[in-house]
């Protein structure tokens, strides 16, 4: 009788490095506090702090970019910071 050889175990992926928050970037010498970009930020990353657009929870940021397309006045920019190493854990 042939002997069966055990089944193939895939390794596990290498887990993805967790993605640093974006940096939110407001000119305030170009916002008017039209209030905007808060109102159509879903995740609140950014709420409104008298007349201007305050950053209150920069991980929350989805990086969906509506607060960019709808600044009538392009004073609000997301950008990518780098990717942090060594800190993903793997999932099973």
């Amino acid at each position: 009788m042939p002997t069966e050889c055990p089944p193939a175990v895939k390794p596990s992926p290498p887990a993805r490095p967790k993605k640093a928050p974006p940096e939110i970037k407001v000119r305030m010498s170009w916002c008017k506090g039209c209030g905007l970009c808060v109102a159509y930020c879903k995740p609140e990353a950014i709420a409104m702090d008298g007349a201007v657009p305050h950053v209150i929870a920069a991980e929350k940021c989805t990086r969906c970019l509506q607060c960019e397309a709808i600044c009538p006045d392009f004073a609000i920019e997301i950008v990518d910071r780098p990717v942090e190493v060594g800190t993903g854990s793997a999932e099973k």
